[in-house]
């Protein structure tokens, strides 16, 4: 730069003018420097590196060094060496001479800088979420998808305060402290927003849901899989496909069933009670015990003494069910007596399949159940049942 003002001044041009043809000239010239390295970048080294990428047999190195993060890259670069090229510029005085012709390009240049740092680091992060949503091997860490997005609103704000400090010539501090009544204004704006982004957070570090898994929130006839969770929204398709978007603090401040822990234990469990006409009741005769024996509706271990049919009954449900294929017998299998009520003397069978297919589930259970009650008669029980319009005209 002084060779070239020292040439100008030896043709008797004004050093003002001089002063000010060179540093145009040195920014135009850095420009298309600082422009070139970010083209070498962009078509040079990013393609080494993609292919680099490409012959690993990891799988995060796809999203952390994709397309999308390299061209975010390539526009950094220009803006980091038009920074640093630009002191020399201004080393002849100009800088002095023209303050504000100075100050605008060191602004614009750190404001350029920001803002494509901010765009590198909200790409970076959005490939890790997709990392986390896409690849099989990192669904159990759903809870990047909440930090990442918390990371990038972060980030932007960091980089709202910087540009905007950058550009009126204050520190951040001090603009944060003059935007305090400001903020507390946006703060009780957008109290909802806030509260989901504290609630996205503690849904997704203490892994209360992740996609993936069935929820049901009767309060608001919510009752499928979960599709997304985010810091401001839980997606669920509900099993009539239709769409329920919950904010996360619903499923904080409300109550909520998650069938995972059914979905990765032994089974599914069935309590379902059938009701018994009390009058029906009676001792067993060892007469019975024997038929029901010899039919192989008990086993041997069943005791006739002092016995009734209600008893014979129950320990046939748990005999059937002992034997029953899709049962798991390492739970708990038992049918047991509740206290009476009015409409009959309950019995509630309780046990697990090992089937958890919700319409195969349920199709087992019922053929279960209505074995049961067309069992009944053989041990002399009735189910009760209110009387109907068929009852009434029955009676003469």
């Amino acid at each position: 730069m002084k060779l070239l003002q020292d040439f100008l001044l030896s043709l008797n041009i004004p050093l003002p003018q001089a002063q000010l043809f060179v540093t145009i000239a040195g920014l135009l010239l850095f420009l298309l420097i600082a422009w070139l390295c970010g083209c070498i970048f962009r078509h040079a080294i990013s393609p080494a590196i993609l292919k680099i990428v490409a012959r690993t047999h990891a799988v995060w190195d796809d999203y952390v060094f994709n397309t999308c993060v390299l061209n975010s890259l390539s526009h950094v670069v220009p803006g980091v060496v038009f920074f640093i090229l630009l002191p020399i510029v201004f080393e002849n005085g100009t800088a002095d001479r023209y303050p504000y012709f100075h100050e605008l390009f060191v602004r614009g240049t750190h404001i350029y800088i920001t803002v494509t740092v901010v765009r590198l680091f909200c790409v970076f992060l959005t490939n890790v979420g997709r990392l986390t949503s896409e690849e099989e091997g990192y669904n159990g860490k759903h809870y990047l998808i909440g930090l990442t997005q918390f990371l990038k609103l972060a980030v932007i704000i960091i980089g709202v305060i910087a540009g905007a400090s950058y550009g009126f010539g204050r520190s951040p501090l001090s603009l944060i402290v003059s935007l305090g009544a400001v903020a507390t204004v946006f703060a009780f704006i957008f109290k909802d927003t806030l509260l989901g982004l504290i609630s996205g957070i503690q849904l997704s570090a203490n892994k209360m849901i992740k996609p993936g898994d069935w929820i049901t929130m009767p309060k608001y006839d919510v009752n499928g899989i979960v599709e997304e969770v985010s810091l401001v929204t839980v997606k669920i398709r509900n099993f009539d496909n239709t769409i329920s978007t919950l904010p996360p603090y619903t499923l904080i401040s409300d109550s909520f069933r998650n069938w995972k822990g059914m979905a990765d234990g032994g089974g599914r469990r069935v309590k379902r009670a059938i009701y018994v006409d009390i009058n029906s009741v009676r001792p067993a005769a060892s007469v019975d015990v024997k038929r029901w024996k010899e039919a192989c509706l008990l086993d041997d271990s069943f005791n006739p003494t002092d016995t009734t049919n209600l008893t014979a009954f129950r320990h046939f449900i748990e005999h059937y069910l002992m034997r029953h294929p899709e049962v798991n017998t390492g739970r708990w299998l038992m049918a047991r007596q509740l206290d009476p009520t009015p409409h009959g003397l309950p019995v509630e069978v309780y046990f697990y399949f090992t089937e958890r297919e919700f319409v195969r589930y349920e199709h087992l259970a019922a053929d279960c159940m209505e074995h049961f009650i067309a069992m009944m008669p053989e041990f002399g029980l009735r189910a009760y049942q209110a009387p109907t319009g068929y009852d009434f005209t029955q009676i003469n």
